[in-house]
């Protein structure tokens, strides 16, 4: 095999490659990755959206992640997404979920929902209130 050959499978086999997080950056947006034997320089992460409107997810150490790599270079590569290693949150297929792991998802802007909501096992649409005089006063917590 011609070095010009072996060069262009080289660039194919590397244009898309698995790797581990072993740091993250968030001030930078960017991350290491472990591939193989290979450690990443730091690489940006890509986001659904980054313009007006925008999402932020910046993955964690030791999750699984896909790196595209223009013409197989490493340097120039970009996370594109996660993998599951059997810790999905569900093994329902029909029912989406983000699990924010305790943590708190922020929502600047509003929010419509067309069907109902429920929090802490009451709903939006569906839940009463005890004890309600008519006039200026104000009901309670909802039950």
């Amino acid at each position: 095999m011609s070095f010009a050959a072996a060069e262009a499978d080289r660039r194919v086999a590397n244009g898309i490659m698995l790797g581990t997080v072993t740091s993250v950056n968030a001030g930078s947006a960017t991350a290491r990755v472990q591939i193989g034997d290979l450690a990443s320089p730091e690489l940006p992460v890509a986001q659904l959206r980054a313009g007006i409107l925008s999402f932020w997810w910046m993955p964690t150490v030791g999750e699984q992640v896909v790196v595209a790599c223009p013409s197989g270079d490493v340097a120039q590569g970009v996370i594109l997404a996660s993998i599951f290693a059997g810790n999905a949150p569900s093994s329902n297929p029909a029912t989406p979920m983000i699990d924010l792991a305790g943590g708190t998802l922020v929502v600047n802007g509003d929010i419509e929902v067309t069907g109902d909501v429920t929090a802490s096992g009451v709903s939006l649409v569906h839940h009463t209130h005890g004890g309600v005089v008519s006039g200026s006063n104000k009901t309670g917590e909802p039950s």
